[in-house]
């Protein structure tokens, strides 16, 4: 019995062991299963919580930037979740862009739809961003593209999700760019613990960092924290997260690399810069609190200002401003959309007169004094009214004459008459035994006798010349009609010769005229070659639209020298074009004297160029340093400093040829004259041998033994 009683005991002891386990096994599983359901929905509330935290973190940061009057979203599918429709209605009512970012989507060469969204962003003059975007890679490239094409304004204010992709050395520069920008950072949980404060243990810490400008980034990027965020709460009291940063640089070195050009920048013999745009930059950086060093580039005497190559490679300044490697440029740089892709402009503060240096020449026309006074049109009139008063005179006395002896017989008894008297010549041939030659009365041998003055068109001719000249008639004509006629036209003469001598001793006593180009239109219309630094002045006057600039456009050539452009211009076979103030110092300091009188600046300027001082491509000190630079406009203080610069060469003006002086070279009209009356005559003279030669000695009638005795006799 104790046998089966111990049998018992034990099975029960077994079954009680079975039993104990398996109650055990099914708490366990139990225990399980709720401690997964725990975990799930605590991941679930996270995730939750994570969205909604991040909702509420953008609204406040929304909040406090200023946009103006429109914003941009950009973001991706992993933060669509974010942006609902309660995320909109929460913030202000403002205008907005929102852009989802495909996964595929190549950001540094966008598809036209994205680019046309972004240029309307840029005309439209958003003032905010938001870019909400997990792939760092994507919002690097986005922000070179924008940076590259200005397509997104660098001066904006930015929110963007913090990526480590974005602080790479390649993208240090952009970082020097966009500095008004919030990076956003969602804690890790060892590193959250930290910050979190409360009794919420699933809310999520943020750190909220920016930019380090106007440190400079030297090797590894470090953001600079401003504040924390948790649960709907900062950890620091009124901190800005949007401060204008420029408004002090902190003594910060800026590199100005600077170009000697008049009036903007001039280098003194110790290496030391001055003029307006040195002065101008000296009271920025004393207001903005930065140091300037001052550098130019190695190629400055040869590439100056700098150009593009066909390959693209770029030299002189636009390589520095292009590359980054200055913060400012200095060198009277033109405000023009081709500067301007390659760096950014202040406002003007200035505008220089863009113009030619032409050669000048003296007019020498002193060989013409006598016929100056009179142009073309009064020396014809004056010339038609000798001829025609010449035969008026001539007419008037042919008139009178036939009517006082007759017919044409008289005349004709007058020449037997004559033929009679010859008879007696005759008569002594005989006695020397000579043949008496028997010829007809010929008009070279037997002119009519002249019974007045005026009774030849010859004698007209000579009269009314003289008269004009003021000489006296030899005689008072018989006839009454011809001395009326001869009174009336004495007054002619008369006011013909007062105004001659008028004209003619205001003539000599100007100075003698000079010969310039003072217009576009002359330099277009002229033969001089024109000369001008760089492709971009000619394509100014290519791309103009008058005629006179693309003729002038079209003749342009690159000067790469401008002493040698100067000596090509006083050899008058060049015009050279830049700005007036550098022209006339140009001018100044040519040697020779001759060269410096031969040197004439155009008066007519070609353009009026804004001058502006140069600042690194999408610069976030453009605004601040626009305001000081206006403030100084007004305040008078760069037109100050623009006369000082041009003080040592102001006073070289153009000297006029002296006045009322007459030499010898303003009287050689009167050598000419003599000399053209010494001509004439003995043109006559040959032209009178000529004819007695060729025409009187070959006539049949005559006798070279007998035309002294007639001619003696006719005396």
């Amino acid at each position: 019995m104790c046998k089966t009683s111990r049998l018992v005991w034990i099975l029960t002891a077994f079954v009680l062991i079975l039993g104990v386990k398996h109650c055990a096994n099914k708490q366990l599983n139990s225990a399980t299963k709720g401690n997964d359901r725990k975990s799930s929905q605590s991941i679930h509330h996270e995730e939750y919580s994570t969205e909604l935290h991040l909702e509420m973190l953008l609204l406040e940061l929304a909040a406090k930037m200023d946009y103006g009057h429109c914003y941009v979203v950009l973001f991706d599918e992993v933060y669509e979740s974010v942006l609902n429709a309660a995320f909109f209605r929460q913030i202000h009512r403002a205008a907005r862009y929102i852009v989802k970012i495909e996964q595929d989507e190549d950001t540094f060469n966008p598809r036209p739809s994205l680019k046309c969204i972004l240029e309307s962003t840029r005309k439209a003059g958003c003032g905010g961003y938001i870019l909400l975007m997990a792939n760092g890679i994507q919002m690097a490239r986005l922000l070179r593209f924008g940076d590259d094409t200005r397509i997104i304004d660098t001066r904006a204010r930015y929110i963007m999700m913090h990526n480590y992709r974005l602080f790479v050395p390649q993208l240090h520069y952009i970082w020097k760019r966009i500095v008004n920008v919030l990076f956003v950072r969602q804690l890790r949980e060892r590193r959250a613990h930290l910050y979190k404060s409360g009794n919420d243990k699933f809310a999520p810490v943020y750190e909220l960092s920016t930019a380090p400008f106007p440190m400079q980034i030297k090797g590894v990027f470090f953001s600079k924290i401003l504040n924390f965020w948790q649960g709907g709460k900062f950890r620091l009291a009124n901190s800005t997260f949007f401060d204008d940063k420029t408004k002090d640089l902190r003594r910060q070195e800026m590199r100005v690399v600077v170009l000697e050009h008049t009036p903007a920048v001039f280098k003194s013999a110790t290496t030391n810069y001055y003029g307006l745009e040195i002065e101008l930059l000296k009271a920025i950086s004393k207001a903005m609190h930065f140091q300037m060093v001052f550098y130019e580039t190695s190629d400055a005497d040869k590439e100056r200002w700098g150009r593009l190559g066909g390959n693209g490679t770029l030299t002189g300044i636009i390589k520095e401003m292009q590359e980054g490697k200055a913060d400012f440029a200095l060198a009277d740089l033109h405000h023009t959309e081709y500067n301007l892709g390659f760096m950014d402009l202040s406002v003007p503060y200035n505008t220089e007169c863009l113009t030619f240096l032409t050669p000048e020449a003296l007019s020498d026309n002193s060989w013409k004094t006598l016929i100056l006074p009179f142009n073309g049109e009064m020396w014809a009139g004056v010339l038609l009214s000798l001829f025609a008063v010449g035969f008026v005179f001539y007419a008037f006395s042919n008139t009178l004459m036939g009517k006082k002896n007759g017919t044409f017989g008289q005349d004709f008894a007058r020449i037997t008459n004559m033929s009679k008297s010859s008879a007696y010549d005759r008569n002594k041939l005989k006695k020397l035994r000579m043949i008496p030659f028997k010829r007809q009365p010929e008009p070279w041998h037997d002119p009519l006798p002249a019974n007045d003055m005026f009774d030849t068109f010859s004698d007209c001719i000579i009269y009314t010349y003289s008269m004009l000249l003021l000489v006296s008639l030899p005689r008072i004509p018989e006839k009454w009609p011809l001395r009326m006629l001869t009174g009336w036209y004495w007054v002619y003469c008369v006011l013909v010769v007062v105004a001659y001598r008028a004209s003619f001793t205001a003539i000599l006593a100007n100075p003698i005229p000079r010969v310039t180009i003072d217009t576009l239109q002359d330099l277009a219309e002229s033969s001089v070659r024109c000369g001008a630094w760089g492709e971009q002045n000619r394509l100014f006057f290519q791309m103009a639209q008058d005629q006179y600039s693309q003729t002038i456009g079209a003749k342009l050539e690159h000067a790469p020298n401008q002493n040698e452009a100067v000596e090509k211009v006083s050899e008058g076979l060049y015009a050279y074009y830049e700005n007036i103030y550098s022209l006339r110092q140009l001018r100044s300091t040519r040697k020779s004297e001759k060269a410096r009188q031969t040197l004439h600046i155009m008066q007519e300027c070609a353009v009026h160029m804004p001058i502006s001082i140069g600042l690194g491509k999408n610069s976030p000190l453009k605004h601040q340093v626009d305001l000081y630079v206006r403030a100084l406009i007004e305040g008078g203080l760069t037109r100050k400093w623009l006369s000082d610069a041009i003080e040592q060469f102001q006073s070289n003006v153009e000297i006029p040829p002296q006045e009322a002086i007459i030499d010898l070279k303003k009287m050689y009209a009167g050598i000419v004259a003599l000399c053209f009356g010494y001509v004439i005559a003995l043109f006559a003279f040959v032209v009178e041998k000529i004819y007695w030669r060729y025409y009187i000695e070959n006539n049949p009638a005559f006798d070279k033994y007998l035309h002294g005795i007639v001619f003696r006799g006719r005396g």
